[in-house]
Protein backbone atom coordinates (compact mmCIF):
# COMPACT_ATOMS: atom_id res chain seq x y z
CA UNK A 1 0.00 0.00 0.00
CA UNK A 2 0.92 3.89 -0.82
CA UNK A 3 -0.71 6.68 0.82
CA UNK A 4 -1.93 8.74 -1.33
CA UNK A 5 -0.17 12.46 -2.08
CA UNK A 6 -3.43 14.04 -2.26
CA UNK A 7 -3.96 15.14 1.43
CA UNK A 8 -7.74 15.78 2.50
CA UNK A 9 -7.29 18.16 5.46
CA UNK A 10 -10.85 18.78 5.97
CA UNK A 11 -14.64 19.00 4.21
CA UNK A 12 -18.19 20.26 4.50
CA UNK A 13 -21.42 20.06 3.14
CA UNK A 14 -22.58 23.42 2.35
CA UNK A 15 -26.20 21.71 0.49
CA UNK A 16 -28.25 18.17 1.03
CA UNK A 17 -31.87 17.70 0.45
CA UNK A 18 -33.29 14.21 -0.17
CA UNK A 19 -36.85 13.95 -1.35
CA UNK A 20 -38.07 10.67 -0.55
CA UNK A 21 -40.71 9.68 -3.26
CA UNK A 22 -44.00 7.84 -1.22
CA UNK A 23 -45.23 5.58 -3.60
CA UNK A 24 -47.96 3.47 -2.49
CA UNK A 25 -46.96 -0.09 -1.83
CA UNK A 26 -48.00 -2.31 0.60
CA UNK A 27 -45.02 -4.40 1.97
CA UNK A 28 -41.28 -3.56 1.89
CA UNK A 29 -40.90 -6.30 -0.29
CA UNK A 30 -42.84 -4.46 -3.00
CA UNK A 31 -41.13 -1.39 -1.72
CA UNK A 32 -37.30 -3.04 -2.88
CA UNK A 33 -38.70 -4.63 -5.75
CA UNK A 34 -40.00 -0.42 -6.80
CA UNK A 35 -36.25 0.61 -6.04
CA UNK A 36 -34.55 -1.78 -7.94
CA UNK A 37 -36.73 -1.15 -11.17
CA UNK A 38 -35.92 2.46 -10.95
CA UNK A 39 -33.92 4.49 -13.62
CA UNK A 40 -32.50 7.80 -12.27
CA UNK A 41 -30.12 9.84 -13.41
CA UNK A 42 -26.58 11.35 -12.11
CA UNK A 43 -24.88 13.98 -12.30
CA UNK A 44 -21.82 16.11 -10.99
CA UNK A 45 -20.30 19.23 -11.38
CA UNK A 46 -16.43 20.03 -9.94
CA UNK A 47 -15.24 23.52 -9.48
CA UNK A 48 -11.18 23.24 -8.23
CA UNK A 49 -9.04 26.39 -7.36
CA UNK A 50 -5.46 26.19 -6.18
CA UNK A 51 -5.24 28.55 -2.97
CA UNK A 52 -3.49 31.92 -4.09
CA UNK A 53 -1.21 31.95 -0.26
CA UNK A 54 -0.08 27.85 -1.11
CA UNK A 55 0.49 26.29 -4.48
CA UNK A 56 0.17 22.43 -2.21
CA UNK A 57 -3.26 23.66 -1.23
CA UNK A 58 -6.87 23.34 -3.40
CA UNK A 59 -10.39 23.59 -2.93
CA UNK A 60 -12.56 21.25 -4.73
CA UNK A 61 -16.14 21.90 -4.79
CA UNK A 62 -18.57 18.56 -5.73
CA UNK A 63 -22.20 19.70 -6.79
CA UNK A 64 -24.15 16.32 -7.03
CA UNK A 65 -28.26 15.87 -8.17
CA UNK A 66 -30.21 12.35 -8.99
CA UNK A 67 -33.38 12.22 -10.37
CA UNK A 68 -36.37 10.61 -12.48
CA UNK A 69 -34.66 9.81 -15.63
CA UNK A 70 -36.75 10.57 -18.99
CA UNK A 71 -38.56 7.95 -19.41
CA UNK A 72 -39.47 6.78 -15.45
CA UNK A 73 -41.46 8.23 -13.14
CA UNK A 74 -39.91 6.21 -10.83
CA UNK A 75 -37.02 7.18 -8.81
CA UNK A 76 -37.26 6.51 -4.83
CA UNK A 77 -35.29 9.37 -3.97
CA UNK A 78 -34.41 13.02 -5.63
CA UNK A 79 -31.07 14.29 -4.22
CA UNK A 80 -29.38 17.34 -4.48
CA UNK A 81 -26.01 18.35 -2.69
CA UNK A 82 -22.61 19.75 -2.27
CA UNK A 83 -19.59 19.20 -0.69
CA UNK A 84 -16.53 21.42 -0.41
CA UNK A 85 -13.46 19.67 0.63
CA UNK A 86 -9.66 21.56 1.34
CA UNK A 87 -7.10 19.03 -0.32
CA UNK A 88 -2.81 19.09 0.52
CA UNK A 89 -1.10 17.88 -2.61
CA UNK A 90 2.27 16.42 -0.91
CA UNK A 91 5.37 18.09 -2.12
CA UNK A 92 6.93 15.30 -3.58
CA UNK A 93 4.46 15.55 -6.59
CA UNK A 94 6.01 16.43 -10.03
CA UNK A 95 3.98 20.14 -10.67
CA UNK A 96 3.40 18.71 -13.80
CA UNK A 97 1.18 16.24 -12.21
CA UNK A 98 -1.08 18.21 -10.11
CA UNK A 99 -3.85 19.54 -11.77
CA UNK A 100 -4.37 16.31 -13.09
CA UNK A 101 -4.19 14.68 -9.11
CA UNK A 102 -6.44 17.43 -7.95
CA UNK A 103 -8.99 17.21 -10.54
CA UNK A 104 -9.37 13.73 -10.28
CA UNK A 105 -9.05 12.40 -7.06
CA UNK A 106 -10.10 15.45 -4.72
CA UNK A 107 -13.86 14.43 -6.34
CA UNK A 108 -13.24 11.32 -6.00
CA UNK A 109 -12.89 11.31 -2.40
CA UNK A 110 -16.14 14.02 -1.89
CA UNK A 111 -17.96 12.03 -3.69
CA UNK A 112 -17.30 8.97 -1.75
CA UNK A 113 -18.03 10.96 1.77
CA UNK A 114 -22.06 12.46 0.06
CA UNK A 115 -22.27 8.46 -0.57
CA UNK A 116 -21.86 7.30 2.94
CA UNK A 117 -24.07 10.81 4.31
CA UNK A 118 -27.15 9.87 1.65
CA UNK A 119 -26.89 6.20 2.47
CA UNK A 120 -27.23 6.84 6.28
CA UNK A 121 -29.81 9.33 5.42
CA UNK A 122 -31.93 6.89 2.90
CA UNK A 123 -31.38 4.66 5.64
CA UNK A 124 -34.34 6.03 7.67
CA UNK A 125 -36.73 6.91 5.02
CA UNK A 126 -39.72 5.03 3.26
CA UNK A 127 -37.55 2.97 0.89
CA UNK A 128 -34.75 0.82 1.10
CA UNK A 129 -31.16 3.00 1.78
CA UNK A 130 -30.31 4.51 -1.37
CA UNK A 131 -26.58 4.50 -2.66
CA UNK A 132 -25.50 6.64 -5.16
CA UNK A 133 -23.28 5.33 -8.18
CA UNK A 134 -19.93 5.13 -8.79
CA UNK A 135 -18.54 7.66 -11.09
CA UNK A 136 -14.99 8.11 -12.21
CA UNK A 137 -13.59 11.97 -12.77
CA UNK A 138 -10.63 10.95 -15.20
CA UNK A 139 -12.20 13.12 -17.48
CA UNK A 140 -11.94 16.13 -15.40
CA UNK A 141 -8.09 16.20 -15.92
CA UNK A 142 -6.95 19.07 -17.60
CA UNK A 143 -4.57 16.90 -19.68
CA UNK A 144 -7.72 14.65 -20.86
CA UNK A 145 -9.41 17.43 -21.41
CA UNK A 146 -6.47 18.86 -23.56
CA UNK A 147 -6.11 15.67 -25.71
CA UNK A 148 -10.19 15.93 -26.43
CA UNK A 149 -9.91 19.72 -27.79
CA UNK A 150 -6.89 18.31 -29.59
CA UNK A 151 -8.94 15.99 -31.80
CA UNK A 152 -11.86 18.09 -32.04
CA UNK A 153 -10.09 21.45 -33.20
CA UNK A 154 -10.03 21.62 -36.59
CA UNK A 155 -6.80 21.12 -38.53
CA UNK A 156 -5.64 24.68 -40.80
CA UNK A 157 -7.68 23.07 -43.89
CA UNK A 158 -11.10 23.36 -41.78
CA UNK A 159 -11.78 19.56 -41.50
CA UNK A 160 -11.98 17.73 -37.94
CA UNK A 161 -9.40 16.04 -37.45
Amino acid sequence: MQLSPLILKTYWVTNISVKAAVPSFSSPQEAAQMLAAAKTDFSTKVQVAKSNEDPCIWKVTLQLGCRPSENSSICPYVVDAELVGFFEVDKSVDESKIDDLVACNGPAVLLGAARELILLITGRGPLPPFTIPSATFVDMCPSNRKKIDEKTRPDQVGHPR
